[in-house]
């Protein structure tokens, strides 16, 4: 052992380096982390999912990336602004090919946008007003629609009816 190089205290004693303490090591915030985690919620993928990929639990991942988790919901169309923003600059450069991908992507997602702006459900069919009594049957027969204990004495119409 090289207990020459060792410093000592104050009675002489040599002072050994503090041992690691025991357990797992703090977790540590990287950049490269930091980027996995963002990549994941442009994907769309949940807190415990993103959590999994950079080997950590959710509350650390809360703990360590809260900058990240409180981008969650626009971290896909922040990447999208980003890479058209690169594409961007290469077409500025004389970059023919950037320019033409360019007009592409924006083409692609001006439609994206437009069809889930105009993505309107149709109107439900407009059920004709009951009686008291049929609404009572009506009602008695789908009281337990809920309870599959009942669906399975087929007392229950199908999803559908009625």
């Amino acid at each position: 052992m090289a207990e020459e190089n060792l410093e000592t205290d104050l009675f002489g004693d040599p002072v050994f380096p503090p041992r690691e303490a025991r357990g797992r090591p703090e977790f540590q915030w990287t950049l490269e982390r930091s980027n996995r985690v963002l990549l994941a919620f442009a994907r769309g993928l949940s807190l415990g999912q993103t959590a999994k990929l950079i080997d950590c639990d959710v509350k650390t991942l809360k703990k360590h990336f809260s900058r990240e988790v409180g981008l969650r919901q626009t971290a896909s169309l922040r990447l999208e602004m980003r890479q058209l923003e690169r594409l961007n600059a290469q077409a500025d450069a004389g970059n023919v090919t950037a320019e033409k991908e360019l007009a592409k992507r924006i083409e692609v997602l001006r439609v994206r946008d437009h069809m889930l702006r105009s993505d309107v459900k149709p109107a439900k069919a407009k059920q004709p007003k009951r009686g008291k009594k049929e609404q009572r049957v009506h009602d008695a027969r789908y009281a337990a629609a809920g309870d599959p204990e009942w669906r399975d004495l087929g007392l229950i119409p199908p999803a559908g009816h009625g």
